[in-house]
């Protein structure tokens, strides 16, 4: 059964395999990407403590809503990673044809370190042409929800004074 919706609620098209989602181009698209996120590792029992996983998706959807106006895709798909981890590959649709452009941002620069901190935090991403526009994409290794929960926490242990 292949579903999305036009709210940015995310749905499963496979079992436990696929969650798709149709944004639209506004302030609230990185919000809805996070919220998709969120509820397809919930569905599949995996773990984020990073947020790295929203935090990616997030940046990919406001880059295409700030910079191409087109309706956004976004696919979530769940996997063995390259190490038997698990993990999950985002890929983010847009109808522009122009690929983004990574940029160095300034130190003072509210905007355009997105692609950067992608980069930074993924385990590979990328970008691929397609015939209507744009896929850009990620894939993060996470873990099993039951794993994050039944392991031992670990206590911070008391730093030592400067000068002890």
């Amino acid at each position: 059964m292949d579903s999305t919706t036009s709210a940015g609620q995310a749905e499963r098209d496979e079992p436990g395999g696929v969650f798709r989602a149709e944004l639209a181009a506004d302030l609230t698209s990185a919000r809805q990407a996070r919220s998709a996120v969120r509820q397809a590792l919930a569905a599949w029992g995996m773990d984020d403590p990073s947020g790295a996983a929203e935090l990616l998706a997030s940046e990919l959807v406001a880059n295409a809503a700030e910079h191409t106006g087109t309706p956004i895709g976004l696919a979530l798909r769940h996997h063995p990673g390259s190490a038997g981890e698990r993990g999950i590959t985002c890929e983010v649709t847009d109808a522009s044809p122009s690929p983004p452009r990574p940029r160095q941002a300034k130190p003072d620069d509210e905007r355009g370190r997105g692609l950067a901190i992608v980069t930074a935090l993924a385990t590979a991403s990328g970008v691929r042409t397609e015939p209507a526009g744009k896929t850009s994409w990620f894939t993060v290794a996470l873990r099993d929800r039951q794993e994050a929960t039944t392991r031992p926490s670990r206590q911070a242990e008391p730093e030592a004074e400067a000068g002890a």
